[in-house]
This record gives structure tokens, sequence and C-alpha cells, in this order.
């Protein structure tokens, strides 16, 4: 897909969430259009950019009527729904509207942060979201890289920062949460050459480092730990 096409699919998106906001209705983007209208090395860097095919929109589910009345007023076609997804099209673009509670590997819930940001949700969940996936494909892998290398990790929100403390306190409430996300992270730091020149490469992996660092340090639940020494004794402190 060509980065006008990309830049199409930014516009589109602006332009539905800012229609939404005027009738008093929230709605985020993420995906890969998120990153792209995030992260400028998506379009610019030499290995980063990929295929856009489709956008990606979360909003409350009390809200998915006046927003696909709304999509239908700006020539989107609606195809297929269900209690959480509703499936539309404008010209061959699908767009995908869901709910904030999400359920694609881990239970996770970005009501809260729907006002957090916009026009996307916040540079921290982009990033989960790809750090949570397996298999952990090429896309999520340049998405992630894009979000590290062009954002900050530190503690708290703020604008154009990853809240790294916000990623560890989820990850300290669920195992299967954190074993995936911090092994994509250390997956990343075995690639990044593949995709950054050295010094990139090396501002990526600090940031990584940052994010690794308040993930080891947040306190952990009982029912982590109890999976800790289950699943992996041999990472257990003694």
């Amino acid at each position: 897909m060509t980065q006008s096409t990309s830049d199409q699919l930014a516009a589109l998106a602006k332009e539905l969430v800012n229609a939404a906001a005027e009738q008093r209705l929230t709605m985020r983007v993420l995906g890969g259009v998120a990153v792209y209208l995030t992260c400028p090395s998506i379009a610019t860097h030499p290995t980063l950019p990929r295929a856009i095919k489709d956008l990606d929109f979360v909003a409350p589910r009390a809200d998915f009527d006046a927003l696909a009345e709304l999509f239908v007023a700006r020539g989107v076609t609606a195809k297929t729904r269900d209690e959480s997804q509703w499936l539309f099209d404008k010209d061959g673009v699908e767009i995908e509207l869901t709910d904030p509670i999400f359920h694609e590997r881990y239970h996770l819930d970005f009501t809260a942060r729907l006002a957090l940001a916009s026009p996307t949700l916040p540079l921290a969940d982009l990033l989960l979201i790809k750090l949570q996936r397996a298999p952990f494909a090429d896309k999520d892998i340049k998405d992630a890289i894009a979000l590290l290398l062009d954002h900050p990790a530190a503690r708290g929100e703020a604008d154009g920062q990853i809240d790294c403390a916000y990623i560890a306190q989820l990850c300290a409430r669920d195992w299967g949460l954190f074993t995936a996300v911090y092994d994509n992270t250390v997956r990343l730091e075995q690639i990044l050459d593949r995709y950054l020149v050295p010094k990139e490469a090396q501002l990526v992996w600090q940031r990584i480092e940052v994010l690794q660092a308040e993930m080891d340090r947040a306190p952990k639940s009982f029912a982590w730990m109890v999976n800790q020494i289950l699943r992996r004794p041999a990472q257990v402190p003694a």
C-alpha cells in the first residue's frame, strides 16, 4: 500500500473521530493507522513502512448505533455486526468498530483510556496491543519498533510519552500478559539490527530496558506469583 493511501486512511480516521466528537461521541483509532498517525518513522524510515489495509476504531458499545449512522452519512456501508464488533466498508477499505473491552488474548479494558488521548488510544495502549500478540507478526514488530523509536518510555501519562508504569501495572496482575509482553520485548532486542541502524537500535534497546525494569519492579499479585512458580520455576528468585 502506498504512502498516499496510508495518508488517505489517516485522514479518514481523523475525519470520523472529529465528526464523532461533534456529536459528543468518543471514538479512538487503533491498529496500523493509529501507529501511522503517531509515529513519523512508520512512513519515513527505510525499513519500517508496511501495508495498511483496514481501519480500526474503538468506542463504547452504547454508542455503536449513533456511530453507525454517522458512518453511513459519510458514505460508509454497514456489513456485519455482533455484540462487540461491527464491520463496515468504504471504497474497499474495511472499517472495524469494537468496544473497549478486548479479549484478543488477554482481558484488556480500555474504557477509562478513551479520554486520555485523541484521535488514537494512548501510546502505551497502542504498544501494549502489539506486544501481547502471539505470533509476533512482522507488522506488529514494525509498529512496536516505530512506537519505541519515536517516543520515550517513562512513568506517567504525558504527550508523546509511553507510560511504562501503566503497562507494568497491568502485567503485574496477569502472568500470561506479563510473559507475552516480556518475551516479545526480548524478541525485539534480538532483532533490532534487522530494522535499525546501530544508533537507532541502541535508543530502542534503552527504551525496552526501561519498560522491562518497570515490569520487573512492579508488585505482583498472588496469582501472578503462583503462576510463575508453577510455570517458570527456574525464573523464580531464590
